[in-house]
Parts: C-alpha cells; sequence; structure tokens
C-alpha cells in the first residue's frame, strides 16, 4: 500500500508557520445546525450501540427516496443501498469483491488516486486520457481503445477530482454502451453531484439504460453537507454485492457509528437550503480563483465546471509539479497539490482546492503571484 501524495504533501505544509493551505479537499464550512441537532438528539434517544451492518432501515429508505429523485436510480432499501463510512470505505469494499489479480481497472488520468486500491488486491490500473484541450471531459473513443479481454471495471469520477471537469450525458452514454457490450463494470464515485456551476448537468451512470445492474454507484455526505468527519456514505448496487459489502462490514468495523447516521438521516431528508448556500460561496470563490490564476503570467487555468478545485497548468514554468509546489510551500509558504499525484497526465499542472474563506484565497494568490515572479 502506498502513502497518499496529497498526505504527504499535506505533512510537509503542516510544518511550516503561517502556510496558507490549499490543498484540503474538504468544505471550510461547519456542518449545519440542523444536522448537528439530529446527532444530539440522537445521543439522547440512545443511538449508542451497535448499529446494522447496512445501516439503519430508515437511512436507507430515505436514501432510496433521494435516488429516485434526484439521481433517477431506482433502488431496492432492503438489498440493494449499504451504508458505507464515506465514499472511500465503500471504493474499498468494491474493489475487494470485484477485483481479482490481473483484472484490469480503467481510471481516468488526471483523476483521482484510485491505483493504491486497485493494485492492493493485484489489479492493473489502466489509464485514460483526460486532456485539457477537450476541458478534461473523458473520450468515448479512449475508452474504447484501452478495453482488453481483462478490462474488469472502469472507475468514473464525474464531477472530477481534480479538474472540476462534468462529464456530459453523451459521453456517459457513449461509455455506457461500451461497459454493456463488454460487461464491464462501471464504479461511479459521485462525491461532488450537488457543487456544481453554470447550470451544469450531473448525470449518474446508474441511471442510464441498461447500466443499473452493472454500475456501483458511490455516494458520501462528505463534500455537500460539509460532514467530512462524520464519515458516513451510502452505496448503490446490484443486490449480490450488496450482500457482500454487508458481510465484510460485520467483520470490519460492524457498521457505520450509530450516531452519524442520525446525523446523516437529518442531511438526507432535511431542507437542502445549506447545500445551496455553500455552493453559492463556492461559486464567487471560483470566479475570484479563476481571474487571479490567469492574471498570473505563466499561469493559465480553464475554468472548473463544478467542485472546489482549480486546475491550473504550469508547464510553461520549467518545474516539475512536485518542484513547483515545493517551491511555493517553502519559499512562499502557500500549498498545493501536485498534479502529478492525479496521474501522468496530470504533470504540468497543480490542484488548487477554494473550500477557504476569500481572505486566504486573495492572500495566496499574491503569493503564487509573487512566488512565479521570483522564479
Amino acid at each position: 500500500m502506498e502513502w497518499s501524495g496529497i498526505r504527504i504533501m499535506f505533512a510537509m505544509a503542516d510544518q511550516i508557520d503561517g502556510i496558507v493551505n490549499l490543498g484540503i479537499g474538504q468544505p471550510d464550512f461547519d456542518t449545519p445546525v440542523h444536522i448537528r441537532d439530529a446527532a444530539k438528539k440522537g445521543l439522547d434517544q440512545g443511538y449508542t450501540r451497535y448499529p446494522p451492518a447496512a445501516g439503519f432501515q430508515d437511512l436507507r429508505d430515505a436514501v432510496a427516496e433521494k435516488l429516485a429523485r434526484e439521481n433517477k436510480i431506482k433502488a431496492d432499501p432492503e438489498s440493494e443501498i449499504f451504508i458505507a463510512v464515506g465514499a472511500m470505505q465503500g471504493i474499498f469494499n468494491v474493489m475487494l469483491h470485484l477485483v481479482n489479480p490481473g483484472d484490469e481497472v480503467m481510471v481516468v488520468d488526471p483523476g483521482y488516486d484510485y491505483y493504491s486500491q486497485i493494485r492492493l488486491f493485484g489489479g492493473v490500473p489502466v489509464r485514460i486520457p483526460a486532456r485539457e484541450e477537450n476541458k478534461f471531459k473523458l473520450d468515448p473513443a479512449d475508452v474504447k481503445a484501452a478495453i482488453t479481454p481483462k478490462t474488469k471495471a472502469i472507475i468514473l469520477n464525474t464531477p472530477s477530482n481534480p479538474t472540476g471537469a462534468v462529464f456530459d450525458r453523451d459521453i456517459l452514454e457513449q461509455v455506457a454502451g461500451l461497459c454493456r457490450e463488454h460487461e464491464i463494470v462501471v464504479i461511479s464515485d459521485e462525491p461532488y453531484e450537488h457543487i456544481l456551476f453554470d447550470g451544469n448537468e450531473h448525470v449518474s451512470m446508474g441511471s442510464l439504460e441498461g447500466m443499473k445492474d452493472l454500475t456501483v454507484s458511490i455516494y458520501t455526505l462528505s463534500k455537500s453537507y460539509a460532514m467530512t468527519g462524520w464519515r458516513v456514505g451510502y452505496v448503490a448496487g446490484h443486490r449480490a454485492i450488496i450482500s457482500e459489502m454487508e458481510k465484510l462490514m460485520e467483520h470490519m468495523v460492524s457498521g457505520v457509528t450509530a450516531v452519524a447516521q442520525r446525523a446523516a438521516l437529518a442531511a438526507i431528508t432535511g431542507s437542502q437550503d445549506c447545500v445551496e448556500q455553500m455552493v453559492q460561496r463556492y461559486a464567487r470563490r471560483r470566479e475570484l480563483v479563476y481571474e487571479g490564476l490567469n492574471s498570473i503570467p505563466g499561469i493559465s487555468c480553464i475554468k472548473p465546471e463544478s467542485t472546489f478545485y482549480a486546475f491550473p497548468n504550469i508547464s510553461s514554468l520549467g518545474m516539475s509539479s512536485w518542484d513547483f509546489a515545493k517551491y511555493m510551500a517553502r519559499e512562499h509558504k502557500v500549498a498545493v497539490v501536485p498534479g502529478s499525484i492525479f496521474g501522468e497526465n496530470g504533470e504540468g499542472y497543480v490542484r488548487i482546492s477554494f473550500a477557504t474563506s476569500s481572505e486566504n484565497l486573495e492572500k495566496a494568490l499574491k503569493r503564487l503571484a509573487r512566488g512565479v515572479a521570483g522564479l
């Protein structure tokens, strides 16, 4: 198992006094009050004992209603939904059950770092390029060219970390056709489903024709509801996969913390105004970062369509993404994430999170400008 490059960068940044950290991928907002209140009430109601391995039934019922309403996925809450310890545990659990030694798993490059989990179970990551000239969107032709008899699955993350790209419905329809033809499982990682800008539409792969049983759809409450520390997510998939996930959960951690599930229920069933308000704040910060980055000679950045990340191009500066990140952290006290962490095609870029205050962003942009001018 490999250390996450993001964690390595964080560890270095933590040693520098006064650094502005634009690396961390978590909302800077507090969990909304009504969600915290539900957790407090849950404690008073006695939700302090072992939970069911698959999650409380009322939470799974609420998830089923949400999936049908928002994602257009019909899932049986009794047998096709699983409550996970965040999206990460859901992905890990699915990988364990699906990936056998020698299986090829397609991943988008640049994209989130799924490589360690694939390799842990003997799988072979196969990189599918996402190009800046195509706004970092997946090209179905590249997917088709990468398919072999050993192809077991493809991991899709849209809205996408680190690029902020949203894969259009037409792209997903074409990829779905390839998956149906070759019986390829889609692991659909959708943590940023609500953080969209400029009217962009999020399409869940599992909602497309003939894809429900071929798709394992994975969600988290971490990003939408500023609940990163609560560790609650959920998975929808074929009942055979969900059954195996439940068995493993019982042996691994027994289940998701009971009181955290009460908070999750309030998040899903309560007012969604808090999500809209956070997205509005992100949208304003996005403009600040987009304009600020493109005003720095030597840096260019396309406008992210979603998430709270920008992925600026620094290739003209003549430094590797790691060297640039180390230089900016040590010499100018601003932390960014090297693009090479997200794949070979991420080299020449850095990831910047705008899940922090406008004041911090303005300070960081000035430091970036000074740092680039000093090269």
